[in-house]
């Protein structure tokens, strides 16, 4: 495979994105690839570490978080930008953590039950973190995610 997907490769890959716990029979029938080839390619993307992992997608909403909020930081001058990328993703309720170009040296998502959880996240967290200066918060009215 060496990096060389092709039109079956992402047929696959989108019906796992859409569904990962699909049997390969029911990627078969909906993409018209043959059982065996597709059985083989799931191995193949697998073993090349395309495919990491199969999740889930969870309705937060349902599981008491229903708000979702993006911070933006920017680091000082003296911080290892990278290790404080990681100290923040380790702080509960952090979902995702990105270093970004910009004005702003990091971004992450959050997840919170109530203002006030998403208050202890950025101010009870993130602002005790070494090298942390500026911050801006952002609450999602709306979201749409991807499978």
């Amino acid at each position: 495979m060496a990096g060389k997907l092709d039109e079956k490769d992402f047929a696959i890959i989108d019906e796992l994105k859409k569904d990962s716990k699909l049997s390969e029979q029911k990627i078969a029938k909906r993409t018209g690839i043959p059982m065996t080839t597709v059985h083989n390619r799931i191995v193949n993307l697998r073993k090349e570490g395309v495919i990491e992992g199969f999740t889930i997608r969870l309705n937060y909403a349902k599981i008491g978080k229903p708000i979702t909020a993006f911070a933006l930081l920017k680091a000082t001058n003296q911080a290892d930008q990278k290790k404080l990328l990681e100290q923040i993703s380790k702080i509960p309720d952090v979902y995702e953590a990105a270093m970004v170009t910009g004005e702003f040296d990091i971004i992450f998502k959050a997840r919170a039950g109530s203002m006030d959880e998403l208050k202890n996240i950025i101010v009870g967290n993130l602002r005790k973190q070494k090298n942390v200066g500026e911050t801006e918060t952002m609450v999602c009215y709306e979201l749409v995610e991807k499978p």
